[in-house]
């Protein structure tokens, strides 16, 4: 039994006693714990069940020193789509390598379309990790080319394609971009709004002049991530773009590009976030001081911190990522990878892994693509 007295509490509580100190309680559980928590919630209610991991999912993202993970992975397995989809939502940043070959799995074969809607999103998070190198060979080839299937299927729905599409630009591969283009001259609002994600996600600044573009488009939540994505792949040249949407008729959109504002810095960057203290609306003006103080910082930071001082501080691992071993068995690790660059140890589509295959991801090379269709996302979500 657990050593920790509120849980042990929790335990004989009924389920409509407990509050928020009863949820920070459940923080930390190891599994043993876990399943003693699994046991007692089971049997209430759906409803009372899908309350208390909605609720674990939100305290989870705005504490940071709370921490869920053994819970929400005891839940992937109960046979309800709504309490996985929560439970996927709350392991978004975990990385547990072990959860890939699930999230994969849900994604090319669950139940519902919400289901694999989410189990795409989420491997937003092993995309970064296999792109930072922090993943060996064989789990990033399975991550892209899974994710690539999905794309590359005209079958699947839309919805779920632009999610597969936002978790596998990461990648930045030059085969994605046939993709992401076709998404972008798609009449499809979904499609285009996904293409502009995959854009800022990417990195690349190729991607630039298609991004200013939509800047000026009708319709706000495109602008809005025009805006975004423009600050992850824009520099000091493009701020004049960003400019006018300081002033755009969407308070999201403004708020939008302070943050975009911020994240290209410098100090033309300042001098523009200067201007917006002087809105009217006082979110404006509250996103604009905290965006200049966070500039400040960052370029007093660059003062003092020389590169030298930099590794001297945090090691050569935070400058030269490399593997992260944890989670893995010794046996599956071909230490020829460990500092290799990026392009080097991950030639993707030139293989399949046993996992992929076990999938049924026996697609020889993904890359040596027929012609595609005229209109890759213009079919029917039914289909």
């Amino acid at each position: 039994m657990s050593k920790n007295i509120s849980f042990e509490n929790l335990l004989n509580k009924n389920v409509k006693e407990i509050n928020y100190k009863d949820l920070v309680s459940l923080s930390n559980l190891n599994d043993d714990e876990a399943s003693n928590f699994f046991e007692y919630i089971s049997k209430c209610s759906l409803t009372e069940i899908l309350e208390i991991m909605n609720k674990l999912v939100q305290i989870n993202q705005q504490e940071s020193y709370l921490e869920y993970e053994s819970i929400f992975k005891k839940f992937l397995s109960y046979p309800n789509d709504i309490i996985k989809i929560s439970c996927m939502k709350g392991l978004s940043e975990s990385e547990d390598r072990k959860l890939i070959n699930i999230f994969v799995e849900i994604m090319l074969e669950g139940e519902s379309l919400e289901l694999r809607n989410q189990a795409a999103k989420v491997l937003i998070g092993f995309s970064f990790r296999a792109f930072e190198k922090k993943l060996i060979n064989s789990d990033s080839t399975l991550i892209f080319d899974s994710l690539f299937r999905i794309i590359s299927n005209v079958n699947e729905p839309i919805s779920l394609r632009m999610n597969a599409l936002e978790s596998i630009s990461i990648f930045n591969h030059e085969s994605i971009d046939e993709y992401i283009l076709y998404a972008w001259n798609s009449e499809d609002f979904y499609s285009k709004r996904s293409s502009i994600v995959s854009m800022g996600l990417s990195g690349d600044i190729k991607w630039t002049n298609y991004v200013i573009k939509d800047l000026s488009h009708e319709e706000p939540k495109i602008r809005c991530e025009a805006s975004k994505s423009l600050g992850i792949i824009g520099t000091e040249n493009e701020l004049f773009h960003l400019e006018k949407l300081l002033e755009d008729e969407d308070l999201n959109v403004q708020l939008s590009t302070i943050t975009s504002i911020q994240n290209i810095g410098g100090d033309k960057a300042l001098n523009l976030l200067e201007k917006s203290l002087l809105s009217p609306e006082p979110l404006v003006v509250e996103q604009s001081k905290l965006s200049i103080q966070i500039i400040k910082e960052e370029q007093n930071l660059d003062l003092v911190v020389t590169p030298e001082m930099a590794q001297n501080l945090y090691g050569s691992s935070d400058i030269q990522p490399g593997i992260d071993l944890e989670g893995y068995d010794p046996l599956e690790i071909n230490f020829d990878e460990i500092n290799t660059t990026f392009s080097e140890s991950n030639d993707f589509g030139t293989g399949i892994t046993e996992e992929a295959e076990e999938l049924g991801l026996d697609r020889g090379d993904p890359f040596d693509i027929d012609l595609l269709p005229e209109d890759l996302f213009d079919y029917d979500e039914d289909n």
